[in-house]
């Protein structure tokens, strides 16, 4: 979770040893915080205009009130703390995030204001003892509800949901088995929150203006043609894909169609980091989560503790200054998940669009560019009590966390698709 994630200058920023942040609550930052300096940058930085819960969604929160809650929200723009703290200004309540310990690293005063919001670290990919502690108290004192973004990475999509992560349902069931041993009745909710984006403007200027530095970058002037949009995207989505299979020397199977040869490229890369790293593959093991392990193992190198000798600390230095040119890399894998045919051919919407073009300019020119004026819509789906699932925990604990998991992120997922925009761009 990359809270306040705005306030930081470079999203690429190499990690470094760090020390656990603990959250350090305090009313009167928190209230200024949510009454001023949040909705100011979510107007002027996130463009959004409107924050929308739909439906009974406040309902099945406040319903909830005065028991242990996990929310889980969907992280498709890496600004969705944001929203989500806006969110509990609605409800009247405190809430504890738990955050990548590079955000707390932005700059001293981001850092300072997340713990006082209620943040408190984890270092992505260790056995971060304190945050697991930390998380695991939250959750059974029950005294405030915890959010933490389960996907824990974002590929700035919209109508994409990253797989779960297992870890964070274990935590929470150990937290539960923690709590029911003080009181037989206790119950741990986890609550699937899904956050999606819509436009509240014809985008069609933007999006040409897009298009056009796009094609002053990438395009040669005898390359430029006229074209509907989803042709221009394709023409500039086909000369980066040239660039990068020139720059790693990847020559593409004769006839391969674009999403082949994409595929090709990040398969290409992920290898080729993974060799660096030492970190195999597991079998039928998902694109994205050989990603999320690679971007683990750079932050496990990076918190290698120093050695007895000078010189064993030189090496030290070295292999984390090495694993840390890998998160370029990986950041621009990350980017390019976005980058295929079929994301816009499947539903031609405005926000797909966008989100395409946003990470084509983060790749291109450096740059991740906000359109506006956006509705950020909040759907809260059915909550899930780990009481109920007591007894499949305790006869397969692996196999009930990895179901739970699973029906929490098809949940997200099938909100996401029930708020799908019905604004289509005709060519």
């Amino acid at each position: 979770m990359d809270v306040f994630k705005i306030l930081s200058a470079n999203p690429r920023s190499r990690p470094k040893p760090f020390t656990f942040r603990p959250p350090k609550e305090n009313r009167l930052v928190r209230a200024i915080c949510r009454s001023t300096v949040l909705p100011a940058r979510i107007r002027s930085q996130l463009k959004v205009t409107e924050i929308e819960v739909q439906g009974d969604g406040l309902n099945r929160l406040r319903a909830l009130q005065g028991n242990r809650c996990l929310l889980m929200p969907s992280h498709s723009g890496g600004h969705e703390p944001l929203l989500v703290m806006q969110m509990s200004r609605q409800l009247g309540v405190d809430f504890n995030y738990l955050a990548a310990m590079e955000a707390f690293e932005t700059s001293w005063l981001t850092g300072w204001v997340m713990q006082r919001m209620g943040a408190y670290s984890i270092i992505r990919g260790t056995a971060d003892r304190a945050s697991f502690q930390m998380t695991r108290r939250i959750l059974s004192e029950g005294k405030r509800w915890l959010v933490i973004f389960p996907e824990g990475q974002t590929v700035w999509q919209n109508d994409t949901v990253i797989p779960f992560q297992e870890g964070v349902t274990q935590l929470a069931f150990k937290a539960y088995e923690d709590s029911a041993k003080q009181d037989a009745s206790a119950s741990l909710y986890c609550v699937p929150i899904a956050i999606k984006y819509q436009y509240l403007k014809d985008m069609t200027p933007e999006i040409d203006a897009s298009l056009t530095r796009l094609e002053d970058r990438v395009l040669a002037g005898k390359e430029r043609a006229p074209g509907d949009i989803p042709e221009r995207i394709r023409r500039v989505s086909e000369a980066v894909l040239i660039a990068n299979e020139k720059k790693h020397s990847v020559v593409p199977p004769e006839g391969a169609d674009f999403n082949t040869r994409i595929q090709a490229m990040k398969e290409f890369v992920v290898s080729r980091i993974e060799i660096q790293l030492g970190v195999e593959p597991l079998p039928s093991e998902a694109l994205l989560d050989r990603v999320r392990r690679a971007f683990n193992s750079v932050d496990r190198i990076v918190q290698q503790d120093g050695a007895t000798t000078a010189y064993e600390n030189m090496l030290v230095r070295e292999r984390r200054a090495t694993a840390g040119r890998l998160y370029d890399d990986l950041w621009r894998v990350l980017q390019f998940i976005a980058i295929y045919a079929d994301y816009i051919r499947e539903r031609m919407t405005v926000e797909r669009i966008m989100d395409v073009l946003c990470l084509l300019e983060m790749e291109v020119l450096g740059e991740r560019r906000m359109w506006g004026p956006r509705k950020a819509c909040i759907r809260v789906g059915d909550p899930v009590d780990l009481k109920t699932h007591a007894e499949a925990y305790h006869a397969d604990k692996r196999s009930e966390v990895s179901r739970v998991t699973l029906d929490l992120e098809e949940s997200v997922r099938g909100m996401l698709a029930a708020m799908s925009s019905n604004k289509v761009l005709a060519g």
